[in-house]
């Protein structure tokens, strides 16, 4: 248990360092992923990092998106409509008091956010993500952390590159 009481530059080290620790079962999870090979029809993918809001381990899916998406529980291929729980390591993270979470002391929803998107870029791009065929975007659940989005993929779309 990481106990209440860093700064927020305490924080961000100690959240990055928890994260550099899952950082190659991620990056080999990811590369999972990119041997899948996806339906014609997907035209992009949304990739969603989801906190708890108590500081429990987060999670990150990914939506795929296409004309005709779909929903089919016994299909296992990447269809437009499928979404995906990447299934990383990320209960492997230390836990941080809630404290960091809860309340109005301290900004440890907003900096976890942003700590994870970073990371969760670099391992995609680390895995190979900049040449995935299929247009991809990282974004924080209810836009927690600056909001930003980050473009995973050089692609807009199937179709051509940037």
């Amino acid at each position: 248990m990481v106990p209440f009481g860093l700064t927020e530059e305490q924080f961000c080290s100690r959240y990055r360092r928890e994260l550099d620790r899952v950082a190659g079962r991620t990056i080999t999870a990811v590369r999972t992923l990119f041997a899948q090979r996806a339906n014609s029809d997907v035209q992009s993918a949304d990739v969603e990092i989801f906190l708890d809001d108590y500081g429990g381990a987060p999670s990150v899916w990914i939506y795929y998106r296409g004309e005709n998406n779909k929903v089919d529980h016994a299909d296992p291929s990447i269809f437009p409509g499928r979404s995906m729980d990447l299934e990383l390591p990320l209960n492997k993270l230390a836990d941080f008091d809630e404290r960091y979470f809860t309340g109005d002391e301290f900004r440890g929803l907003f900096l976890a956010a942003n700590q994870m998107k970073a990371w969760f870029s670099e391992c995609w791009w680390k895995a190979g993500g900049w040449t995935y065929p299929i247009a991809a975007s990282l974004h924080v659940h209810d836009d927690l952390g600056d909001g930003a989005v980050i473009q995973l993929t050089e692609f807009v779309g199937r179709s051509g590159a940037l």
